[in-house]
């Protein structure tokens, strides 16, 4: 994958992959967000790849369910600046046995964006200059 991030002003910059466009930050210290912060932005990718895998565990095994919500909520570190736990609430309107209810943790731990972060990438970084 290959994603194109520049900047627009200031520190608001924008993504974008496959045309799609999110922009993010704001363009001095005291103006406004534009969108989600980044780091509010990996906090809903958590949250937005663990729903999808809520859902497809449902949908698999055929359970009529409703109101699927997700809350995430984090708790910070410092030195180096960092979410240090993400707490995650799943609250779902459905009739799960013990088994389901087991099936459907296990499918949410099989997250790509909670396994990337769980399993402390490798973060390459190289300037170029003109």
């Amino acid at each position: 994958m290959s994603m194109k991030i520049t900047q627009i002003k200031g520190k608001k910059l924008k993504a974008e992959y496959d045309g799609v466009t999110v922009i993010s930050g704001k363009e001095t210290k005291d103006s406004e967000y534009t969108g989600f912060s980044p780091g509010k932005l990996m906090v809903a990718g958590l949250g937005l790849c663990t729903g999808m895998h809520a859902v497809s565990y449902l949908t698999k095994h055929k359970i009529e369910y409703s109101d699927l919500e997700l809350e995430l909520t984090t708790e910070g570190a410092g030195n180096p600046a960092r979410y240090a736990v993400f707490n995650m609430g799943i609250s779902v309107k459905a009739d799960l046995s013990e088994e389901h209810y087991k099936g459907l943790v296990e499918e949410c731990h099989r997250c790509f964006v909670g396994n990337t972060m769980t399993h402390q990438p490798e973060i390459k970084i190289n300037v170029k200059t003109d």
